[in-house]
């Protein structure tokens, strides 16, 4: 493989990571708090910090869904990613509701998977058609 596709396949992986990690932010650091005050240990999070910090996740998600859409043109995984984006915009810095939030992470967390399935497959049908 020559060294512009595996900095593609690299680049590509951007939005099913951060889509990921974005995930991994706000309910990783939920459960790390919960279980620090479990033992004991009082932990104060900076929220504001946080929603920034998710943002910008979701931003880099969002690009990284734009070149994977570019490499295999199928539009499901981005359009998902998108209304996911939007849906957790508007809890973060619109109206909060803990339903809309969790909705939104879960349609993040299956764009990201259905973008991976997507490469795969058109990876498949190059590689080896």
């Amino acid at each position: 493989m020559s060294e512009k596709n595996i900095s593609k396949t690299r680049l590509s992986r951007l939005g099913t990571v951060t889509s990921l990690l974005a995930v991994a932010a706000c309910y990783g650091t939920l459960a790390a708090v919960a279980l620090l005050s479990l033992i004991g240990v009082s932990v104060e999070i900076d929220e504001g910090m946080l929603v920034k910090l998710i943002t910008g996740l979701l931003v880099l998600a969002l690009l990284g869904m734009g070149y994977s859409y570019r490499l295999h043109r199928h539009p499901g995984p981005l359009l998902l990613s998108l209304a996911a984006a939007a849906l957790l915009l508007w809890v973060f810095y619109g109206s909060y509701s803990r339903p809309l939030e969790l909705a939104g992470f879960a349609a993040l967390v299956i764009a990201a998977v259905w973008d991976f399935r997507v490469k795969k497959r058109v990876c498949t049908q190059k590689c080896n058609g």
